[in-house]
């Protein structure tokens, strides 16, 4: 007790001698002057090269300091009015800037993003200020990359909340319909930088999605250690639920980018879902997923599975309300990508699990309830293709088997119609494609790729 007393005196005297009324005043004023500074000096690109690293470490420290200083040091209104708007203004304008060296510090900066789009009153000033109007949505598309994915995650997260299947009923107030139609803009404008961040974004799902089943496998089979791997499972799974929510967004808001054109971003998708559901839905991971909430005491709220199938329903349902509402009519088929996949049983077995779902205990009062039927005609027409599909393949592999020599060695699905230069190694173009985007050296013998160079079967 006399400990406690000790510590509560400690932390008053430092609050009186470190938070007084007129060093906070004195604080807020190095803040104005350092953010007015930097933003001039910013102009300036051989002079903003050079400035110290503490003024910006310096700036940031401030700013959250009078921003969680109890009592407030300004009442929150005068505070955004009179101090955020210069300081949103830099960090939305520098948080990526290659003439910051220090990725700490250009991290710094994008934290600092990600925790005032949190609260609805700073969120106003950000759909407020030029800058973040004008340059905030393409530079958090492209700094989502190996280092700052997690937080612009984050940030693209809280901008976009509400507007998923499911969500509706959380009325988040962090949510930001200004946003949520600048990286729209952004993405149908800049069609290269849109591409980029969805190839990164499939590359860290499928990352993510890796890490994951290997977490549950790593605590199926030890019991060593266990709390250590819960907290790994634990944010693994946050990450990928918040990665698939991002990933329906741009169903919702770019459902082109999946129906149109070339069908790999769309079999990409299909995979996703497909790998998901069959570990969510599996009889063992799924009583191991009930088991380790139970045996950890996790809270049903912060941990379940309509995190991570409720994003999944609303990709699919985001791609079949496309055609209806959109010019991109049908022309890469959603079913048919859905049954082109191997183990049709499974495919159609998760399909059914998010039918019977408790998705009106779970969603009580959520608009999201009525698009469920809509998901059921989806699995009805899905299972009659697949018997087509397999009924029509059956008949084809019996006159086959003496062509196997023209097929893809990746796939087994298609043609070998396309081949590497120089080292004319043969897949199917879709493979080809698929891995340029990732690595420019042919799979086979490891040579750089100087040219892709179509086959035609009849004069191979």
């Amino acid at each position: 007790m006399a400990l406690l007393q000790f510590h509560l005196l400690l932390s008053a005297l430092y609050r009186i001698s470190l938070f007084s009324r007129w060093k906070q005043r004195g604080m807020y004023a190095t803040c104005m002057w350092i953010v007015q500074l930097l933003l001039v000096l910013s102009k300036v690109e051989s002079v903003f090269v050079y400035i110290p690293e503490f003024y910006l470490e310096v700036l940031v420290d401030c700013f959250h300091a009078l921003r969680r200083s109890d009592p407030p040091f300004v009442p929150s209104a005068l505070f955004i009015k009179q101090g955020l708007a210069s300081f949103v203004t830099f960090v939305v304008t520098h948080f990526n800037d290659p003439r910051i060296s220090s990725a700490d510090l250009r991290d710094l900066l994008l934290k600092s993003i990600s925790v005032l789009v949190q609260y609805k009153d700073y969120l106003a000033s950000f759909e407020t200020n030029e800058a973040a109007i004008q340059r905030m949505p393409k530079a958090l598309l492209s700094a989502f990359d190996n280092r700052s994915w997690i937080p612009v995650t984050n940030i693209l997260l809280r901008l976009c909340k509400g507007s998923g299947f499911g969500s509706s009923k959380h009325g988040e107030s962090s949510s930001s319909v200004v946003f949520q139609g600048l990286l729209r803009e952004a993405c149908i404008h800049d069609e290269g930088l849109f591409s980029a961040f969805l190839n990164r974004l499939f590359n860290t799902l499928s990352w993510t999605m890796t890490e994951f089943s290997v977490s549950v496998r790593e605590m199926q089979e030890n019991f060593q250690g266990l709390e250590l791997l819960q907290r790994k499972w634990n944010a693994i799974f946050d990450l990928l639920c918040n990665l698939t929510r991002v990933l329906e967004f741009c169903t919702c808001e770019i459902p082109q980018a999946f129906l149109s054109g070339s069908d790999m971003n769309l079999r990409r998708l299909t995979e996703l879902i497909v790998f998901i559901l069959s570990h969510i839905t599996s009889a063992a991971d799924a009583e191991f997923f009930d088991m380790s909430l139970r045996r950890h005491g996790q809270s049903v709220e912060k941990i379940n599975r309509d995190m991570i199938l409720a994003p999944l329903v609303g990709i699919i349902l985001n791609l079949l309300d496309a055609p209806v509402e959109t010019e991109y009519r049908e022309q890469n088929d959603v079913v048919e990508v859905f049954a082109s996949m191997e183990y049709a049983a499974t495919v159609h077995y998760g399909f059914q699990y998010l039918l019977e779902y408790n998705w009106a205990g779970s969603l009580r009062g959520d608009a999201s309830l009525t698009r469920l039927k809509q998901l059921e005609k989806f699995s009805n027409i899905f299972r009659s293709r697949t018997e087509s599909r397999e009924a029509r393949m059956m008949g084809i592999s019996r006159g086959a088997e003496e062509d196997d020599d023209g097929q893809c060695c990746i796939c087994y699905g298609c043609e070998a119609d396309a081949q590497f230069e120089p080292c004319s190694h043969r897949s199917c173009f879709v493979c080809i494609t698929r891995h340029l985007l990732n690595c420019q050296r042919c799979f086979f013998c490891n040579a750089t790729v100087l040219e892709v160079v179509r086959v035609d079967k009849n004069t191979a």
